[in-house]
């Protein structure tokens, strides 16, 4: 079965003000709003399809605009890990993520350990205001231009990563978690990036 795409899930983290990445949110076919984030899209003027939470945070006067309202109740996760789990169970298995910084810092880093649980599930990108961040693991082909900043970031201890095309090239180098592979550049058109585990590719707008 072919799985869904073009669809864009808006978590309640810090919207998006650039217009360019409003509009992705916009023209996707299906909008997925993550409980807090449906009161945000819908002072934006952006209906959501489809709304996911347990509710406690939504405008009772916006629940009935949504098509689709999903009652999750699983106090042991997080209302990111819900709304990924409901969109596997859901064939929803290409997203585009909005709202990822969260509006304190440990929702923020508690985002990227959340989205590290799913990179075998789900295909997705994040986009924020700074960054377009593609979690990934295996060989990954990127479109860039020459100069675009980009940072590769492990979660995982020696993580055997090789690159092509960036400035300071990477042959298969053991990366942990550090900083020893943020701020490269790429040299052209595209970049490659192999990986022995999980990493976060960060293509920064500067």
């Amino acid at each position: 079965m072919n799985h869904k795409t073009n669809i864009a899930m808006v978590i309640n983290g810090e919207f998006p003000t650039n217009s360019r990445i409003i509009d992705k949110i916009r023209s996707a076919e299906k909008v997925i709003a993550v409980d807090g984030a449906t009161n945000t899209l819908i002072d934006q003027g952006i209906i959501p399809s489809i709304a996911i939470g347990d509710f406690d945070s939504i405008r009772l006067s916006y629940k009935d605009k949504v098509s689709e309202i999903v009652h999750t109740e699983d106090q042991n996760k997080t209302d990111l890990e819900k709304a990924l789990d409901w969109c596997i169970d859901n064939n929803y298995l290409s997203l585009s993520i909005f709202g990822f910084p969260g509006k304190s810092e440990d929702h923020f880093l508690g985002n990227f350990f959340a989205i590290n649980d799913y990179y075998d599930a789900i295909e997705f990108k994040i986009y924020t205001d700074y960054s377009t961040i593609t979690p990934c693991i295996g060989k990954t082909v990127f479109d860039s231009f020459k100069g675009e900043t980009v940072s590769i970031v492990s979660f995982e201890m020696n993580n055997k990563v090789t690159s092509t095309n960036l400035e300071y090239p990477l042959d298969s180098y053991k990366l942990s978690p550090s900083t020893r592979a943020i701020r490269n550049q790429s040299l052209g058109g595209s970049f490659t990036i192999e990986s022995s585990e999980k990493l976060m590719v960060f293509q920064i707008r500067d």
